[in-house]
C-alpha cells in the first residue's frame, strides 16, 4: 500500500555511496596534502545534516504534517476500494458453483475492473504526493543550500560536506553546522526566502536520502 515519508523515491545503490565516499575522502586528502606541502594553515571543514535540517526547520515540520494529512486521507480511499475488492472476491468464491457461465464471467469482469481501479488510484496518489513533496521540500532545500554557501564563503570554509548521505565518517562536534543552519533558516524573513527560491530558477535540489534506522 501507499507509504508516506520525507525520503526520496529512488534508492541509492551501494556503488553510488562508495563513489561519494571515495570522492569526499579524496577531496579531504588533497586539501590536507596541499596544506602540508605548502606549510599553510590547516583547511577548515564543516558538515550539515540536510535531512535533519529539512525535518527540523519550521516550514519543514509544516510540510511534513501537510503531507501526512493528505496521505492519511488518500489511504482511507484506498482502504475503501480494497475492502470492496475483498467483499467482491468472497462473494465470487461463494457463488462460483451456482452461477451460470455468463453470470460468473460478468462478476469476474467487475472484480477485474475494481482491481484496476485500485492500482490506478495507488499510482495516481503516489505521483501526486511525490510531486507535492518535491515542491514543498525543494523550496526549503534551495534556501538551506544558500545558507550553507553563505556560511562557507563568509567564514572561509574549505569544504562543507552533507552528513545524511554517510559521507562524514568522523568529525568533531564543533564542525557540525546543522543547528546554525536551522536557526538561520527559521530566523530568515519569508520575503528573503521567496527571493532566494525565485532567483534559483526552476531546478529543485535533490532531496537527501533519509537513513534507515
Amino acid at each position: 500500500m501507499l507509504r508516506a515519508c520525507f525520503s526520496p523515491p529512488q534508492k541509492e545503490t551501494k556503488s553510488m555511496k562508495k563513489t561519494v565516499l571515495f570522492v569526499a575522502a579524496a577531496l579531504v586528502g588533497v586539501f590536507a596534502l596541499k596544506a602540508f606541502a605548502a606549510d599553510q594553515p590547516a583547511y577548515k571543514f564543516g558538515y550539515v545534516d540536510f535531512q535533519r535540517a529539512l525535518n527540523d526547520v519550521e516550514e519543514g515540520k509544516k510540510a511534513k504534517a501537510m503531507l501526512k494529512s493528505e496521505f492519511d486521507e488518500k489511504q482511507k480511499n484506498l482502504d475503501a476500494v480494497q475492502n470492496q475488492l475483498q467483499t467482491m472476491r468472497a462473494d465470487l468464491d461463494k457463488q462460483r458453483l451456482i452461477l451460470s457461465a455468463d453470470a460468473l464471467k460478468e462478476k469476474e469482469e467487475e472484480y477485474r475492473k475494481k482491481f484496476i481501479e485500485l492500482q490506478q488510484k495507488l499510482a495516481s496518489y503516489k505521483d501526486e504526493l511525490g510531486m507535492k513533496e518535491a515542491k514543498l521540500t525543494g523550496d526549503i532545500l534551495v534556501v538551506i543550500h544558500k545558507i550553507v554557501a553563505d556560511i562557507g564563503a563568509k567564514e572561509n570554509y574549505s569544504l562543507i560536506l552533507e552528513k545524511s548521505q554517510d559521507v562524514v565518517l568522523y568529525s568533531p562536534t564543533d564542525a557540525d553546522l546543522t543547528d546554525r543552519v536551522i536557526k538561520a533558516y527559521n530566523g530568515m524573513p519569508k520575503g528573503e526566502k521567496d527571493s532566494i527560491v525565485k532567483s534559483s530558477g526552476p531546478s529543485v535540489p535533490a532531496l537527501p536520502k533519509e537513513k534507515k534506522k
